[in-house]
């Protein structure tokens, strides 16, 4: 037995094994699908056994961790409280070692 929430109207639908996959909301009609509510119950059992559930900070979708993660949901790095798009983190960390033998060829080899 899954309790769906319909994304349109907010109302809340009880779905269970007997019941067919393709099914409605009483309240607007719209289309639930009850595999994506199914895989979406799986991953936030697996996620919170014994564990704190942890939600990415652009999103809000459920991560296994805060830090040096990719969310699967937008696709953003996070770093904590702060998140990254694309290859920002790449891009910094090959700029800080660029300074960082810049700063070691100044002191000891000149």
């Amino acid at each position: 037995m899954i309790v769906m929430k319909c994304p349109e109207c907010g109302k809340k639908v009880v779905w269970d094994d007997f019941q067919p996959t393709d099914i409605r909301c009483p309240g607007c009609g719209k289309d639930l699908n009850v595999h994506a509510c199914l895989k979406k119950n799986i991953e936030l059992r697996e996620l919170t056994q014994g564990k704190r559930i942890r939600h990415c900070s652009r999103c809000n979708g459920i991560v296994s961790r805060r830090w040096f993660t990719r969310c699967p949901h937008c696709g953003y790095w996070l770093f904590g409280p702060v998140s990254f798009h694309g290859n920002w983190p790449f891009f910094l960390t090959l700029a800080f070692i660029y300074l960082m033998f810049t700063l070691y060829y100044v002191i000891y080899i000149r």
